[in-house]
């Protein structure tokens, strides 16, 4: 149970930074450019564009990077976790993109719900809300999955033949 809770909060503090920086540098990108180019994205796939290049890119970069160059990213170095393969040795560049991939698709999929074809805050109805059931239901299954094992390996570490491990 303690290494579920260290990996998640491992994951919270990533999160938590990964926004900061990222909204931080929107809101620099707003205001230096007078709302360039904001103020012309209006429709969902625009939208949806814009966050996959300038949100969504950053942070696989971050997580491939940090996890397949490193071992770990800055959340799981404060926290003295390290993603290794099943053999304890270093992953490979797929096995850092592929554990991403996994990890990040309820993410990807909560801004396709939401965004396209437009997005939810821009029209009197959403055509299906219970669609974001789909992500909301696919983050419980990765905390059960993870609980399961004890915290060793998260639902996507299967597929990318890892494990996280606490130093």
């Amino acid at each position: 149970m303690k290494l579920t809770l260290v990996r998640l909060t491992a994951y919270g503090l990533d999160f938590i930074m990964l926004a900061l920086v990222l909204v931080g540098l929107q809101l620099a990108a707003y205001h230096l450019t007078g709302g360039f180019p904001f103020d012309r994205l209006d429709k969902g796939y625009q939208i949806e564009c814009w966050v996959l290049a300038t949100m969504s890119f950053p942070v696989w970069l971050y997580f491939i990077v940090s996890e397949y160059f490193f071992g770990a990213t800055l959340g799981k170095k404060l926290l003295r976790l390290s993603v290794t393969r099943r053999d304890g040795g270093r992953i490979s560049f797929i096995q850092a993109a592929g554990r991403t991939c996994l990890k990040l698709l309820p993410w990807e999929l909560t801004h396709l719900i939401v965004l396209v074809p437009d997005p939810w805050w821009s029209i009197q109805e959403p055509p299906y809300p219970a669609l974001v059931l789909i992500p909301n239901g696919m983050i419980l299954l990765y905390i059960v999955f993870l609980l399961l094992n004890r915290g060793k390996r998260a639902l996507h570490d299967i597929p990318a033949g890892t494990s996280v491990r606490h130093r």
